[in-house]
């Protein structure tokens, strides 16, 4: 039996397509970003650190891909509202949407704020919620697309110590991701979410300390099957790659866990 190359191109592959990718300067949505951009997809990269989202996507253009670098802050609504202005400019149309952008810093429970609660809300719950009306609106006018959400598995299941406000966004966004798949699936807009448990990010890196408790649940050995430990972004940007393209045309409304059999631990 041979192996048709061409057919998983196809299947895999996003050439003549256009990505949107929030939080693509840094760790899971900047490798989620290049991996998109490798696939053949002209990527914007959508980001408050606006210096390195245009290093993104300079590299790429460097490198003859297409990408541009769009400054947004999601947790202001017009700051999104622009930002997808300037999508219209620079794209025909959106194929992909990738939420990525978010925020979370850690903070004891008993001592946590409203202003805390609101600007977590802002950014990892109305934020996304406003750019994926943003898509929606016009992927329904373009023939559908998919739209990707990265949750995180603290949405069921306790693992980052005090962080609860956290998994509380998290699974914010675990609901919303599947009445929009049931809404949207006659406009042919597919919308998943994934989980990752422990990856090994820059912001994740810097928010632990020695003797920190967070290095129980995730890295204690045994707890994770695959690895006993955080995975790279790479092993998420794969899992977006399958929901962005062809691979998945049948997938929607589905929360895949990318965690290393953390929740089966």
């Amino acid at each position: 039996m041979s192996i048709d190359l061409p057919l998983l191109g196809r299947l895999f592959g996003l050439a003549g397509r256009n990505a949107i990718v929030t939080g693509a300067a840094t760790g899971i949505g900047r490798r989620t970003a290049e991996l998109f951009a490798a696939a053949g997809a002209h990527v914007a990269a959508l980001d408050l650190n606006i210096a390195k989202a245009e290093e993104f996507a300079a590299r790429v253009r460097d490198a003859g891909g297409q990408a541009t670098a769009i400054a947004m802050d999601q947790g202001d609504p017009d700051s999104i509202r622009a930002a997808f202005e300037q999508v219209d400019a620079t794209l025909p149309r959106i194929d992909v949407l990738l939420n990525c952008a978010a925020i979370y810093p850690r903070c004891n429970f008993e001592k946590a704020t409203t202003a805390f609660l609101d600007r977590m809300h802002a950014v990892n719950v109305r934020g996304v919620f406003q750019c994926t009306q943003e898509a929606v609106r016009r992927m329904k006018a373009t023939g559908g697309g998919s739209i990707i959400s990265i949750s995180s598995v603290t949405a069921l299941r306790a693992g980052i110590y005090d962080n609860i406000q956290y998994g509380m966004s998290k699974a914010a966004l675990n609901a919303m991701t599947q009445s929009l798949a049931l809404e949207y699936a006659e406009a042919g807009v597919r919308v998943n979410a994934i989980m990752p448990g422990g990856i090994a990010t820059e912001a994740a890196i810097a928010s632990t300390q020695v003797g920190d408790p967070l290095r129980g649940p995730f890295l204690q050995p045994g707890r994770v099957p695959l690895g006993g430990e955080n995975a790279e972004p790479q092993v998420i940007a794969n899992a977006c790659l399958f929901l962005a393209s062809d691979a998945s045309r049948f997938v929607t409304g589905q929360l895949l866990a990318v965690d290393g059999g953390f929740l089966i631990s």
